[in-house]
């Protein structure tokens, strides 16, 4: 199953967004950053974003990190909201 976040990028001293589709089978663990939180509320990253914005970091199986917007409270519901199975009856 897949599901689409947000992925901060940074170019230089640039900031900006991609859309992404992460397969949750793939995600060893999430953690808040706080630093990145920080540096948006002090006005340090060019991205137009509600400054209350919260950040995680995905880790995933492939030992890859990446940065997604959310909390990781969201970020969990998001997982169990789309791996709700539903029985079809004929």
């Amino acid at each position: 199953m897949f599901i689409k976040l947000y992925k901060v990028n940074k170019r230089g001293d640039q900031y900006y967004l991609t859309e992404v589709s992460i397969n949750v089978s793939k995600i060893s663990y999430m953690s808040e950053n706080s630093n990145m939180k920080s540096m948006l509320q002090e006005g340090k990253m060019n991205l137009d974003l509600n400054k209350n914005a919260d950040f995680t970091d995905l880790y995933l199986n492939t030992k890859e990190q990446i940065t997604v917007i959310g909390s990781p409270s969201i970020i969990e519901s998001k997982i169990l909201q789309g791996s709700s199975k539903t029985l079809l009856r004929g």
